[in-house]
Order: structure tokens, then C-alpha cells, then sequence
């Protein structure tokens, strides 16, 4: 089998010299010189420095401020001046490995972890080999590579065991934890959540309480149970400290303001970190709840604008089935009866081919409602399980980031 295979898929699919070509190429030529370094078990031999200029002339030709380019250059420039692939290259490669994960680029970012898993010697460094199948775990569910994603986790589950490393093995358990409650086995991932939760707690370990929290919080959220769901994620909130982490939990917040009838404080948020969120997966997610918002309060243009904004992004399927799922439902709402059945016909079998079967459940159901003729959505009524006090410290936490992010504009 070709090494990175996916990078020369990828290559294949976009513009010769386009700027996404010319980052996906460096980042393979970056590959290929760690494989040959590894392949020799030295450093580039004299008559191998013609690979050396080939390399730093790729990651030279890409776009000065796309921030990947100083990724690959960290990599390059530790690789050749130890002479070898250590495990401080190794870091270096997860971090490119993140930033393509944090792009979307879910396939080639699985290729970089998996390189780097590949070279980790557990007995040596257990924590960066769980570090990097763990986040092949993470990226191959989001690129739905089921069956590459539960060996990747279990992988990580039997080094940190090994090991004795309790943080990895609660990592891997939040990871496990989300890829049941990506297929919907929403009892499944509650058990495994709450008892990390307590473990976590218990060992005084706050990200991973807060990435635990978290996902119970989603976990609520798909139950029903929105207000419990939202003061979960706010107590995740003030535990997790990785930016790009934090936006997640705001983007979940804002769709439980949605939930709770609370459309301004939602759109607040949803604008926000569609603007200035810092992944993409995490602005797409942002704008698509915004789409929904726009079908919920009728506004017939805007919800036009952000689904043509979305429809020929390459969005991954997780958000690619909610797209339709959303578009369909939206498309009913305006009284494109003939177009929203088309969408949630698609959504069904998107959903099912890719076993999101929640979303393929909620499809099914709208489309019986919109061939059963259905009425228009009558008027918010709060639930009965919460009141605003109960989340009025949410509100306030999002008016006081909202006046961070209008001052520092």
C-alpha cells in the first residue's frame, strides 16, 4: 500500500498550484522526508540534501499567513536538526496533525496521527502514544471511519491501562463516550461520562471534568432535558481552558438557548463564533445552527443565504446530515413541500449510509410530518423543569463575552 495514500487522493482532487494544493503538497513532501529519515535510521545522507531543498522550497510556497506553514516548518527544522524523528518531532507532527484536524481535513489529519502512532514507543513516552491514537479516534469519527476509530481507542485504552496512566485512560473513555453518543447510544455514553466525571473530579483533573461535562451536557441536550443540559455546559465552561475547546461549549450553549425559547441570546452566540470561531468545523456548526434559527423565527431570505453558504462546503458527515436534516425541515416550514421531501429523503439515506441514526430518526419523522400536511409550530411554551433564574449565570457569562468580542473589534 502507497504511504499516504490520502494525500495523493486529496492532491488529485484539487487545482494543480491552487493554494490548498500547494499546503497539502508540503505537508506530503514533510511526510515523505520523515519517512525517509526513518526508513535510513539517520539523518539525510549528503546525497539527500536535494530532498532537503525540495522540502523547505514546498513549505516556502505556501501562503505566508496560513499558520500550517509554521507547523511544517517546526517540523522540518527539529526533524533536520536532531537527525533523527524523536518524540519531540513526534510532538510536532500532532500539532500539525491538530491543525489540519481543526481545517476539517479529517483524513489527511488521521494519516499525521496514525504516522505519529507508528513511531511512539509506549514503554518509552505511554502518554504521547496515547496522545496520538486517541486523536486518530477523534478525527476518524469525524471523518465517519467507524471501525479505524474504535481500534485507534482501543489502542489508547490498553497502553494508558498498561501504563497506568489514569488521565489517558479517562481521555480515552470522553472519547468513546462521544463516538456512542455520535451513533446515538445515549445510555451508553451518560454511564461511561458520569463515572469519568467523578473520577476526574476526584483525581483534580479539570479539562478533562470540563471535556466530560461537557459531552453530558450534549448528552441532556439530546434527551430533552435542555436546562439540565445547559448548566452543565457552563459548569465545562469554567473548567476548560483550550480556546478552540471553550468555543465547542458556547456553540453547545447557544443551541440550548434555542431549545429554552431564548432565540436572541442563541443568535448572539451563533454570530459570534461563526465569525471568529477558530476552526472551521466549529464556524460551519455555527452557521448551520444559524440557518436553523433563521427557518424557527420564519425569516425566509436569511435562511436562503446561510444554506447556499453551506451547501457545496466539504462538511463532513456529521454536519452534512444535520445540513439536510435542517435544510428539509426549513424548506417545510416556508411551504416548499416538493423540495423539503426531496432534502429529507437525502438526509435519510446520508444518515443511514453513514449510521448517524438519530438524524436518519428525526428525518424519517419529518418527512411523514410533511406528507401528513403539517400546521405551523404554535407559540413558545416553557417548560415546566426550569425558570430564568436557573439560568440567568448562563446569560450573564454570554453577555459579558459578547461585550469582550464588540470591544476588542
Amino acid at each position: 500500500m502507497i504511504r499516504h495514500q490520502v494525500y495523493f487522493d486529496t492532491l488529485g482532487s484539487m487545482k494543480e498550484d491552487s493554494a490548498s494544493w500547494r499546503v497539502t503538497f508540503a505537508g506530503l513532501s514533510v511526510l515523505r522526508l520523515v519517512d525517509t529519515m526513518i526508513d535510513a535510521g539517520s539523518a539525510i545522507d549528503p546525497a539527500g540534501w536535494a530532498q532537503l531543498h525540495s522540502v523547505r522550497s514546498a513549505i516556502e510556497a505556501v501562503n505566508e499567513g496560513d499558520p500550517i506553514r509554521g507547523v511544517l516548518t517546526t517540523v522540518f527544522e527539529e526533524a533536520t536538526k536532531r537527525g533523527a524523528i524523536d518524540d519531540t518531532v513526534c510532538a510536532s507532527l500532532l500539532a500539525y496533525g491538530r491543525s489540519l484536524d481543526y481545517e476539517a481535513s479529517w483524513g489527511l489529519a488521521t494519516d499525521v496521527f496514525s504516522t505519529v502512532a507508528k513511531l511512539a514507543r509506549p514503554e518509552k513516552n505511554a502518554r504521547l502514544a496515547v496522545e496520538a491514537n486517541v486523536a486518530i479516534g477523534g478525527a476518524a469519527r469525524r471523518n465517519g471511519d467507524w471501525d479505524t476509530s474504535a481500534r485507534a481507542y482501543s489502542q489508547a485504552a490498553y497502553i494508558a491501562d498498561t501504563m497506568g496512566d489514569k488521565p489517558g485512560v479517562l481521555t480515552v473513555q470522553v472519547g468513546i463516550a462521544n463516538t456512542y453518543l455520535a451513533k446515538g447510544n445515549l445510555p451508553q455514553a451518560e454511564t461511561i461520562l458520569d463515572d469519568v466525571i467523578v473520577q476526574a473530579r476526584d483525581q483534580s483533573l479539570p479539562d478533562i471534568q470540563g471535556k466530560a461535562l461537557h459531552t453530558r451536557a450534549a448528552v441532556a441536550h439530546r434527551r430533552g432535558e435542555h436546562a439540565e443540559g445547559l448548566k452543565l455546559a457552563h459548569e465545562a465552561l469554567h473548567l476548560i481552558q483550550k480556546p478552540a475547546d471553550r468555543d465547542f461549549v458556547l456553540e453547545d450553549i447557544a443551541v440550548l438557548f434555542s431549545e429554552l425559547g431564548l432565540n436572541d441570546s442563541a443568535r448572539d452566540t451563533h454570530l459570534i463564533l461563526a465569525a471568529t470561531g477558530q476552526t472551521k468545523l466549529l464556524r460551519w456548526t455555527a452557521t448551520l445552527n444559524l440557518m436553523e434559527l433563521e427557518s424557527l423565527d420564519g425569516t425566509e431570505e436569511a435562511f436562503d443565504a446561510y444554506a447556499k453558504e453551506l451547501a457545496d462546503l466539504p462538511l463532513g458527515f456529521w454536519i452534512r446530515s444535520h445540513y439536510l436534516l435542517f435544510l428539509g425541515e426549513g424548506m417545510a416550514r416556508f411551504g416548499r413541500v416538493e423540495a423539503a421531501e426531496k432534502v429529507l429523503r437525502e438526509a435519510i439515506s446520508f444518515a443511514e449510509a453513514n449510521q448517524v441514526n438519530e438524524v436518519a430518526f428525526k428525518s424519517q419523522t419529518a418527512l411523514s410530518a410533511v406528507r401528513s400536511t403539517p400546521r405551523p409550530a404554535g407559540p413558545f411554551v416553557a417548560p415546566v423543569q426550569w425558570s430564568p433564574q436557573e439560568i440567568a449565570p448562563v446569560i450573564a457569562t454570554i453577555s459579558e463575552l459578547r461585550k469582550a468580542a464588540v470591544a476588542a473589534q
